[in-house]
Order: C-alpha cells, then structure tokens, then sequence
C-alpha cells in the first residue's frame, strides 16, 4: 500500500481516538474502491505485453511446436564503415599507423594522418597546437628536430615558420 493512497482514507481525527483503532472515512472514494477490488472475484487485469510474455513462456514449458519461442539468438548490430562511405570512395590511410581513416584526419604534406597519430616521432608528443618539423621525411617536435639537425660548423640552427 502506497503512504499517500492509504493516509487519504485516513480520517483527519485519528488522534483522537486511543491507539491502535484508526478511523476509516468509509465515504471515501478510495475506500470505496478498495472495497470494489476486494468484492470482485476477477483476477487482476494484466497489460498486453505480460500477457505476451507468459503466453511464450507456458507454450516453452509445454513445448508446443505452433508457438514462436520467446529466446532466441540475436548478433548485435556491426557498423560497415566502407560500405556507408561508399564502394566509389576509397577511404585514406594513416602515415603512421597504417589503418583507415574516417572524419577528420591531419595531412602533411602528401600523407594523412589520425588527429592521435599525429605525434613527434620520438617522443609520441601530439603535435596538435604545436606544429611539426621535417627531419628526413619525419616529423618532431621542436626540441627532437633540433637534436638532429646538425648545422655545417660555424652556423647554428635557427627556425622558421612559414606566414
């Protein structure tokens, strides 16, 4: 019994008698619902979808042939990411990591990369917000570039960003 439902029926001067004995407003709507469900010999109605569900269940038990089971095996549900992009398009490929790339990617130069891909290739420090440096067809950051640069004597090594 819910609290709320059961204290509506409740009448209001229930302290005044000696405890133990509640009064009952047996004008009320609730109690007189009450009363109704307990008179009537129905079974309680079921929603659709119970009634279902037990159906399935007592053909199961029984074994009965007509009747769709209930269980049965499902594969959850696979994306096919070249088929949605198309057979036309050919999806491009990451520099580093060698896999297929879908969204947005980073290109250097004539090579895409993954955004996460797109590190220093000694330390692993994404370069995003930071920029790369070409070293022999790799890319660093700016203290690894500058550790392998060696600069003819007599010079030193000076970046330049591009306007």
């Amino acid at each position: 019994f819910n609290k709320c439902v059961f204290s509506s029926f409740l009448s209001l001067d229930q302290h005044s008698h000696p405890s133990g004995s509640i009064a009952i407003d047996r004008d009320s709507e609730v109690y007189k619902m009450l009363q109704e469900n307990q008179e009537s010999h129905e079974p309680p109605r079921q929603s659709a979808s119970f009634l279902v569900l037990q159906e399935i269940l007592e053909s199961e038990e029984k074994g009965d042939p007509s009747k769709p089971s209930g269980f049965r095996s499902v594969k959850a549900p696979t994306t096919k990411v070249a088929a949605s992009i198309g057979n036309a398009q050919k999806l491009p490929m990451c520099d580093k990591c060698g896999s297929g790339i879908v969204g947005v990617f980073v290109k250097i130069r004539d090579k895409q990369r993954h955004p996460e891909c797109y590190v220093c290739s000694d330390c692993g420090t994404n370069l995003k917000q930071k920029g790369h440096f070409f070293v022999e067809d790799q890319i660093y950051c700016e203290k690894h570039a500058r550790e392998r640069v060696v600069p003819p004597e007599g010079y030193e090594v000076v970046t330049v960003f591009p306007k």
